[in-house]
């Protein structure tokens, strides 16, 4: 059974990030500082090649400044690379590289996707409850302005003590741009929410794709940060032949949440029926490597018949067997 039909019958899991607009290929630019679970990191970018070297160290690993913990080359909005980790408790120690892939969303300003950390007894450092990166670009925090004589100091929200001690190498204290919503602000709408999808899901089960979309798309209003909506939507695109429109709601899904798995087993399929086999390997990979897809539904999924000739290919198959 094919990974994007399965996913359907659950809706109802995880949460995350502000929905965002992908950004295309001539315009990435990543140059900067971005806020990473390690710490405060610059990103580099020559050309399509992308690195980023910690300029302030959280207390997550003992990396020094100046330790690279990203690399990546960029493919359009993807960015397909490295991620460093640290092993962490009794007799664990060291660090290591964990292949990931990001989306690059918000118009550069947010990082959304996965890495594989491999299996292990140690706490791994830096890594989140489960597989998804988030990394969100930095700029200073607004200064208190100076108090004029006679006048009485009002507090002002803005220039409040910094709530995420983030600094760079200088002392500047930074902030977020893009700030994420926060998933209790949206539990009031469960119920509704829940009705939505259930209403969504049987109109696209009967093949009234377009009725169903309306019903996600009302879902999303209700609760932005759960990705399920996002990628009912892209399921009715999909199941109307365009391509171009369901891998966009399939990237907002990812966005929202980047612990959304399918997500990224979807998009190697768009991509592979749009013919673009790099980026087909990219998330394909990463969906494997984290189980977001099976062996059998692999080889028997007609979306992926471009890519089969490919060693790539056949290189992702083997693994998957010796699992």
């Amino acid at each position: 059974m094919n990974p994007r039909k399965r996913t359907l019958p659950a809706l109802w899991v995880l949460a995350g990030m502000l929905l965002a607009t992908p950004i295309a290929a001539q315009t990435v630019k990543l140059e900067g500082k971005w806020a990473t679970r390690l710490g405060v990191i610059r990103v580099k970018q020559d050309g399509k090649k992308v690195s980023g070297k910690l300029i302030w160290v959280s207390k997550t690993c003992p990396f020094k400044r100046g330790t690279e913990i990203l690399k990546g080359v960029l493919l359009e909005d993807s960015l397909s690379g490295k991620w460093r980790y640290c092993l962490k408790g009794d007799k664990c120690s060291g660090n290591k590289w964990a292949p990931m892939v990001m989306l690059v969303a918000r118009a550069g300003k947010v990082l959304s996707g996965a890495a594989y950390y491999k299996s292990t007894e140690c706490l791994i450092g830096g890594k989140r409850k489960g597989d998804g990166v988030v990394v969100r670009k930095l700029r200073p925090r607004p200064k208190k302005p100076k108090p004029v004589p006679g006048e009485v100091a009002v507090k002002d929200p803005v220039v409040a003590p910094n709530p995420t001690g983030l600094l760079d190498e200088d002392g500047q204290e930074l902030e977020e741009e893009i700030k994420p919503l926060n998933p209790k602000d949206f539990e009031k709408n469960a119920g509704d929410w829940q009705s939505l999808m259930e209403e969504g899901y049987g109109y696209m089960q009967a093949g009234f794709f377009e009725r169903a979309r309306r019903y996600f798309h009302k879902a999303t209003k209700l609760n932005p940060t759960r990705p399920e909506a996002f990628n009912g939507i892209g399921v009715t695109y999909y199941a109307r032949n365009d391509y171009q429109e369901a891998l966009k709601w399939y990237k907002h899904s990812l966005e929202v949440n980047p612990d959304f798995g399918d997500a990224f087993y979807n998009m190697a399929c768009i991509y592979s029926l749009m013919k673009k086999r790099a980026l087909a390997f990219r998330y394909l990979n990463i969906a494997v490597l984290n189980g977001y897809a099976q062996h059998e539904a692999v080889q028997q999924d007609g979306d992926l018949n471009n890519i089969r000739g490919d060693e790539r290919y056949q290189k992702i198959i083997d693994r998957m067997r010796k699992r």
